[in-house]
């Protein structure tokens, strides 16, 4: 199955299709990063709404990571402004929060922890059916969650997972001159985590003819692409969102695997697409040398790359990640500290609800194994 919810409008100033997107709605509310709102596209944004002639309540500067308490201290003064379209404008954690709190807006009635995956073996009542429009304005180019129908957030410092066709955003509008407000730090963790979404989307065990297509192109565009968006290249910025995009659309059907279900349960050490770089040439070797197929899916894209095959695709992997200053895990995180979270870690790993598309089914001794194997530069 291959399926795309999401309308996507692109291109340099697409932000003013927001006017037209906004038209025959009363009341749209805005939800915003603090980087949007300093470098003027909050104000932008709302310029357009008003001209559609629509009343809006913007919120600013959400918390870096999606939080239930949060959106359940803003949900009072949501329900009382009564909006009929919701606007996410910021990078992944913003159109998450906006995506759950369109979930308790519209299905008041419901209890997070029913609806909330917090494992593989944990079974969630289905979200029913949603009603308020929500457009998705990524300023990052790498989370995919302008297309994807999962928010990943926050309860009590524990990440769950709502995952549902129904919060995927109706609209994405892909200006590319969000993304130029990126740090470089930012744009290359971003980029790098787009390399990973594509990789793993094009090796999990439900990845189809449609998925790889996308997460190719993906791949691609990063190795092509990348540094250069890296050097202060509009352009090649502008490509690696777009590519994001892709990427998103490839793990909306093939899902991940177990890279990212080491770097979600190692969060606390640093940004999500950071840990992805630095997992993932270990979990390709881990995969490669366990799974015909995983080696077979891995050939494939070596040849789209020009290169020879999987071993010089993982060689490719790490060498990237030096040329972009990717530092080693161990300089993010002391020994002592490491080794006292390594178990829980590897525990919520196992336990990760993406491993069950992975190429391989990893044993906790396994991922222990990968995560002291990054540790230690191995």
């Amino acid at each position: 199955m291959f399926w795309l919810k999401t309308r996507i409008i692109g291109g340099k100033g697409s932000l003013e299709k927001l006017r037209k997107e906004s038209r025959d709605h009363e009341k749209v509310l805005i939800l915003a990063s603090g980087s949007m709102k300093r470098h003027g596209f909050l104000n932008e944004a709302e310029d357009y709404v008003r001209e559609a002639g629509a009343e809006i309540l913007s919120i600013a500067g959400l918390p870096s990571e999606p939080i239930v308490e949060v959106i359940e201290e803003f949900l009072p003064k949501v329900r009382e402004f009564g909006p009929d379209l919701l606007v996410a404008l910021g990078g992944g954690s913003v159109i998450d929060t906006t995506k759950a709190l369109k979930v308790f807006y519209d299905a008041p009635e419901l209890n997070f922890e029913e609806i909330a995956f917090i494992d593989r073996f944990s079974k969630p009542k289905p979200v029913p059916k949603l009603k308020t429009k929500l457009i998705a304005i990524p300023s990052t180019s790498g989370a995919g969650s302008e297309v994807s129908g999962a928010s990943v957030l926050k309860k009590g410092g524990i990440k769950y997972n709502i995952v549902t066709p129904e919060i995927a955003p109706d609209v994405a509008i892909l200006d590319s001159r969000l993304p130029m407000t990126m740090p470089r730090e930012v744009a290359r963790n971003s980029g790098l985590d787009v390399l990973v979404h594509g990789i793993e989307a094009y090796t999990t065990k439900i990845a189809n003819d449609f998925s790889d297509a996308m997460a190719i192109k993906a791949i691609k565009t990063v190795f092509a692409y990348l540094e250069r968006s890296l050097e202060g290249d509009d352009g090649a910025r502008e490509k690696m969102h777009y590519a994001a995009t892709m990427a998103g659309i490839a793990f909306l059907n093939a899902r991940l695997g177990l890279c990212h279900a080491m770097s979600h349960k190692a969060a606390w050490i640093g940004p999500h697409g950071l840990l992805n770089a630095i997992f993932l040439p270990y979990v390709m070797e881990f995969n490669a040398s366990r799974s015909e197929y995983a080696r077979k899916r891995y050939d494939e894209i070596a040849r789209e790359l020009n290169l020879k095959d999987w071993k010089a695709l993982i060689e490719a992997v790490r060498e990237l990640n030096e040329r972009t200053g990717v530092p080693k895990l161990s300089e993010l995180v002391d020994e002592e500290t490491f080794m006292a979270m390594l178990y829980e870690m590897t525990e919520k790993a196992y336990h990760d609800g993406l491993l069950t598309f992975n190429p391989v089914e990893a044993k906790p001794a396994e991922i222990r194994d990968l995560y002291l194997r990054a540790y230690r530069g191995e």
